[in-house]
């Protein structure tokens, strides 16, 4: 008899689990499916997050407060951490800049034990005997939020995020709701996933080819031959003696030097609309592109010839704090033409580059070769000087090698 009431108890706590598992299941079901039903839509990572969370908060869970934190392949960005409040509204994103990991800020925090691999972390905030081991815990606190959890959201390639949710529910937290967290937030991973690495791609592909060349890209133009004949403004810049240089300083300092001469030669090119096509060693090629109508390409020309005056000024600021540094100075030329060329890959089979060619880009870089014979920082050609609104002074005719005829050259007046 005592065998089989023993028997009717775990049957029937067999069959309290099997409800249990499926009431979890039935809550759970909308969420991933509005979740997943996101895959083939481009919604920003701060409207996704604001999506999860209210389709929680619809089931019953008082989330009030959710954060991600998502370490990213950028040049100036180590994370970015996005921060969801039932109160603001929704989510807002932060960049956090390389070197965030060895701040007070980042130490202090409990996602330090979760990048590190470490457990889920909850804190009860109305516990007064609970643990007070993160400074966090205390402004959570102070803004009445009464629970916290911290755990990681893997993705599929082994990559460690930090993820976060707080309650301002008088009880916190139950344990359906935290039951149910678990059961959908592999689904929120998933699409969160598909959006980092669609973000990811689109700014190694800005960042290392330009925002123009790396959306065409991703649209599909990856065949060796694929482009197209476009009409452009052409700014090529140099750094002088750079073998000389290179010779005779370390090899941390000509990096260094390379890239404050960058850095004073990209920024007024980008700020200007123009965009960067490629560093060769110490030059640099920009195109303003342009349809051939007088009005735009005036346009055009204007914008190539400001942000090479903002260069020369932003080279001479640079110069004043290098020798004051004992730092050796930065000295360039730029070069401005306007003209078709064919914008497009070219390269191997295996090896391919998105670029410009064509008889336009020769006379640049020899322009710019001028700029050191006639003793001044902006050359341009003939053709920017029709077309430009700035005043201009000529520097003379002069052969060029490998350009038929003699070219006249203009500087800025």
């Amino acid at each position: 008899m005592t065998h089989i009431f023993a028997m009717d108890i775990v049957t029937d706590m067999r069959s309290a689990v099997a409800d249990a598992k499926a009431a979890l299941r039935a809550r759970a079901a909308p969420i991933i499916d509005r979740l997943l039903s996101e895959r083939s839509e481009r919604l920003r990572t701060t409207l996704l997050l604001d999506l999860y969370t209210r389709q929680l908060r619809e089931t019953g869970i008082a989330v009030a407060r959710a954060t991600l934190h998502l370490p990213t392949l950028h040049p100036q960005i180590s994370a970015r951490s996005l921060v969801w409040e039932l109160e603001a509204g929704g989510a807002v994103e932060l960049d956090r800049e390389h070197g965030i990991r060895n701040t007070a800020l980042f130490l202090r925090s409990p996602l330090k034990s979760i990048f590190e691999g470490g457990p889920p972390i909850r804190r009860r905030l109305n516990d007064p005997n609970g643990p007070d081991d993160y400074p966090i815990l205390a402004d959570l606190r102070d803004r009445n939020f009464t629970d916290y959890l911290v755990r990681d959201l893997p993705f599929s390639v082994g990559k460690r995020n930090g993820f976060s949710v707080a309650s301002n529910h008088p009880d916190g937290f139950s344990d359906d709701d935290l039951a149910l967290i678990e059961a959908t937030l592999p689904a929120f991973g998933a699409v969160l996933e598909l959006r980092q690495i669609q973000q990811t791609a689109r700014a190694l592909l800005d960042t290392y080819v330009g925002r123009g060349t790396g959306q065409r890209v991703l649209n599909g133009a990856i065949k060796r031959g694929d482009g197209e004949v476009i009409h452009a403004v052409l700014w090529y810049c140099d750094l002088r003696n750079f073998t000389g240089l290179s010779g005779s300083l370390p090899l941390d300092g000509v990096i260094e030097l390379l890239n404050a001469y960058h850095d004073c030669m990209a920024g007024p090119v980008e700020r200007r609309g123009g965009e960067i096509l490629k560093f060769i060693g110490d030059a640099m090629l920009a195109i303003f592109p342009c349809r051939s109508d007088p009005g735009e390409a005036c346009i055009a020309a204007d914008s190539a010839c400001a942000a090479a005056e903002e260069a020369v000024a932003a080279v001479t600021a640079a110069n004043a704090a290098r020798a004051t540094a004992g730092l050796n100075a930065i000295r360039c030329g730029i070069a401005v033409h306007i003209g078709d060329v064919m914008y497009g890959n070219i390269g191997s089979s295996s090896r391919l580059d998105f670029t410009v060619i064509g008889p336009a880009v020769n006379l640049v870089s020899r322009l710019e070769g001028l700029s050191t014979q006639l003793g001044s920082g902006i050359v341009v050609s003939s053709d920017i000087a029709r077309l430009s609104r700035r005043g201009f002074r000529s520097l003379g005719a002069h052969a060029l090698k490998g350009i038929p005829g003699r070219q006249e050259a203009f500087t800025l007046a």
